[in-house]
């Protein structure tokens, strides 16, 4: 430990550090903060929210020696802490509200699991060394007893495939291999602090890192599956991995009946085909007679066109699919809300037309269908065809509606669930007397009706698919089907509806990558590289053997959390001292390169790694240090000396003033509402109850009532990353917008008239303890005697010169103090 002359300020071991430091350059530490300012800077750091006026007067009235102590021991069991400090994790692991979605997939808490599974791991101090290994290979650990930790192993892999992917790349190779490149990029930045990815190309040029361990790590990862099931088709998307939230015996029974049902499908399928077959056999040997009967009567008119021709859409896409080895485009779900496609067509005169629909659902969603703005139908295509996948087309009428001659519109709706994949559409003019001629011609030469009506209506395309056929068949067959529907039925509702979540999982076999030259996709080595982990530690550390069975991952968590990697604790806390200090000991906190920069306390960062890794990798113990040290609850004013000689406070000779993020403001000004419940500290955190606070309010739509585009302009405009990079540092901006935000945006007249309306409820309170109560909720300490004059003055001076009604006149005193420096910012 270092020797220093003022032993008197030291509290705890990093003090010794700090202040060692500090007396070779020739500076003194700050004097302490006062109480208040410790209680703000405490709570906000800890949880994110402001401290309550029943707080603050608690805590102003404890004189005991360990007031303070006990308030961090308070906070650190607040259920509030792991939002905000899960929040601070999510921003490394890529985590955006609301950006992954599942069109269609019902039963999903999507990547919203991820989320709340890294803030209960913050609040119950979950061993980093075990947050590293569940995040990286929480599948591949042997199954847990405990529900909660089960569940826990199967969410927390959701680290790897979170990532900004660009699910859309028209090449399916080239996306392959961007997603390996995100997960190395995001696992040495995140754990050990390097720029693995920059060794893609070619060794990297100032770390050791050749280009075979890149893709040594490569292989780890591509023989990892993210996606549930990668079409070669761009425009079909790749969705992310979905996992059951189920105990092992549970999937597996789950499973069991899968495959009955599998089983009881093919069966029916089978004999379908069969069917389709043996009539199709006929149907073609009379294939002659068919069509000179249908000239015979006559074709109407028809008009055929692609689904994707549309003069109009909403929440929906195109998706390229495939049938028999051909391309079909499709449209389909896009959102599960709100769908609508419309089309333009020409009719070419008045009268009755049927529209008809090629396409396949395993979904009951009914369709609405409007003609030219008049509602026709609303509970159209509301049975599955069978499956979603193409060889479940059939043919279907929608509608029959009159059209004017000229052009007409026709929309179809779905109000929510899955919209049906449509692939063709045909409009056919309909007669009163068509059908009957038809039935009449049938009988007359033997022919089967509805097969002549095909031949009639669409000459091009007569013959029906597999799923066309169940209207073809006899009594007896019918009946056959009937029971084999029923069976399929029965099974299915024994199924247990567990929820999913994102995850991931080995692939079948694992893969080992070739060396991919210049990082080029289709120019690669003859030869490939064996899966494994980097060899720069390998001296000290030896390299873990990589099943040849598996890819790897857990071989990889057990290498990065080894207390022989010299990296791994040093980079975490670094991250906490930036957490709480604004600035780690090495600034660049997610580059230990040679090009990021040299640590400012060396000596301390080698310290907090070994006493964390002494703790058991507890963070919470390691913030107990930080947060109890005289470093800490330094005030945050430097002495001139102080200024001139460190203006970056690199030393650490007074605590850095921050501005808070866009979480903490949003936050602060619903406090001021009430309406974020404060949960009780040591008790499990009852997410339902929070979901008003901006960590969860994009995600959620819980945004104040037709203000969810004000509350996302208020996250881009305070520098809210929505891009789904790894952040290692929040950036931070200074604007001439940021400050007319506070006088302009109806977020903040919404919330300071909520703010207003709070206080003038408080009928027992007379207009001076109103304003301190305004300036404990939103400013955490009471007013002045001059501040709560002027006030007073002012709220009185809107009411009397402005006309102000009084409530009217309060929400712009509470704007007021929304827009006070004080109120942004953390001292």
């Amino acid at each position: 430990m270092p020797e220093v002359r003022d032993e008197l300020w030291v509290r705890t071991p990093i003090d010794r550090f700090v202040l060692a430091r500090l007396e070779r350059e020739g500076l003194e530490p700050a004097p302490e903060a006062d109480k208040l300012t410790l209680l703000r800077r405490a709570t906000f750091d800890l949880t994110g929210l402001p401290p309550t006026p029943q707080e603050v007067r608690a805590y102003l009235a404890d004189h005991s020696d360990g007031a303070y102590e006990n308030l961090i021991d308070r906070l650190l069991a607040s259920p509030h802490y792991g939002e905000r400090w899960g929040r601070h994790w999510l921003d490394i692991a890529r985590y955006v509200q609301g950006r992954i979605t599942f069109p269609g997939v019902r039963h999903t808490l999507g990547d919203q699991a991820y989320r709340d599974y890294v803030v209960r791991a913050f609040n119950k101090d979950k061993p980093y060394d075990r947050f590293v290994t569940e995040q990286l290979a929480g599948d591949l650990l042997p199954p847990a007893k405990d529900r909660r930790q089960e569940f826990d192993q199967i969410i927390a892999p959701a680290f790897l495939s979170i990532g900004n992917w660009f699910d859309q790349c028209t090449d399916p190779n080239r996306l392959r291999l961007e997603m390996v490149d995100d997960m190395i990029a995001t696992t040495g930045q995140a754990f050990l602090g390097l720029t693995m990815q920059c060794a893609r190309c070619h060794d990297h040029k100032f770390d050791p890192i050749p280009t075979r361990d890149y893709y040594s790590l490569g292989g780890i990862f591509q023989s990892t599956r993210i996606v549930g099931e990668f079409s070669e088709h761009w425009r079909d998307g790749r969705q992310r991995l979905l996992q059951p939230l189920a105990m092992p015996d549970e999937v597996a029974a789950n499973d069991a009946i899968l495959q009955q049902i599998a089983a009881r499908k093919a069966e029916r399928w089978k004999l379908l085909s069969d069917e389709q077959a043996r009539l199709m056999r006929q149907w073609r040997a009379d294939g002659a007679k068919y069509r000179a009967a249908a000239d015979t009567l006559g074709h109407p008119f028809i008009h055929r066109w692609a689904a994707e021709n549309f003069d109009g859409e909403h929440n929906l896409r195109i998706a390229q699919l495939s049938l028999d080895g051909h391309s079909v485009d499709v449209i389909e779900t896009l959102l599960p809300t709100e769908q609508w496609v419309k089309y333009k067509v020409e009719a070419p005169k008045d009268g009755k037309y049927r529209l008809e629909a090629l396409y396949n659902t395993d979904d009951t969603t009914p369709i609405s269908v409007t003609v030219n703005g008049s509602a026709i139908v609303r509970d159209a295509l509301a049975k599955p065809t069978g499956g979603w996948e193409l060889i479940y087309q059939q043919w279907a009428p929608i509608c029959t509606s009159d059209l004017r001659a000229g052009t007409n519109f026709i929309r179809l709706d779905a109000k929510s669930g899955s919209f049906p994949r449509f692939d063709r559409f045909r409009l056919i003019a309909t007669g009163d007397t068509q059908d009957q001629r038809v039935r009449d011609l049938a009988a007359a030469q033997g022919l089967n009706p509805l097969v002549l009506v095909n031949f009639v209506n669409d000459p091009e395309q007569p013959w029906p698919t597999v799923a066309d056929i169940v209207p073809y068949l006899g009594a007896a067959q019918q009946s056959r089907l009937r029971v084999m529907n029923e069976e399929i039925h029965h099974l299915e509702s024994t199924l247990k509806p567990y929820e999913t979540v994102v995850s991931v999982t080995d692939q079948r076999e694992p893969i080992d990558l070739p060396v991919h030259l210049r990082g080029e996709v289709y120019d690669v080595s003859k030869e490939t590289v064996q899966r494994g982990v980097p060899t720069l530690f390998e001296q000290s550390l030896p390299r873990p053997a990589v099943p040849p069975n598996g890819s790897g991952r857990l071989q990889l968590a057990q290498w990065i959390t080894d207390k022989r990697n010299p990296l791994t604790a040093r980079v975490m806390v670094n991250r906490i001292w930036q957490w709480h200090f604004g600035r780690g000991i090495v600034a660049m906190s997610s580059d230990f390169g040679a090009r990021g920069s040299s640590p400012t306390h060396p000596e301390l960062l080698d310290w907090l790694a070994a006493e964390f890794m002494d703790s058991g990798w507890s963070i919470k113990h390691m913030q107990r240090l930080i947060m109890l040290s005289s470093t800490y609850q330094m005030g945050s004013n430097p002495s001139p000396d102080a200024a001139q000689k460190d203006p970056d406070n690199k030393l650490l000779s007074h605590f850095s003033r921050r501005r808070m993020d866009v979480e903490e403001l949003y936050d602060s000004m619903a406090s001021t509402t009430n309406i974020i419940v404060r949960q009780q500290s040591g008790l499990p955190l009852d997410v339902e109850k929070d979901k008003n606070r901006a960590m969860y309010v994009l995600a959620c739509n819980r945004s104040p009532k037709g203000l969810g585009g004000e509350v996302r302009k208020m996250f881009e405009l305070f520098d809210y990353d929505g891009s789904g990079v790894l952040l290692a540092v929040r950036p931070q901006s200074t604007t001439a917008a940021q400050s007319l935000f506070w006088l302009n945006s109806p977020l903040v007249t919404h919330f300071a008239g909520k703010f207003a309306e709070r206080l003038l409820k408080m009928d027992r309170l007379n207009d001076a303890k109103r304003v301190e109560m305004a300036y404990l909720l939103a400013l955490g300490r009471s007013p002045s005697r001059e501040e709560s004059t002027e006030s007073i003055d002012y709220v009185s001076a809107c009411i009397d010169r402005q006309q102000m009604a009084r409530q009217q006149a309060w929400a712009s005193f509470c704007r007021a103090l929304y827009g006070t420096v004080e109120f942004r910012y953390v001292e």
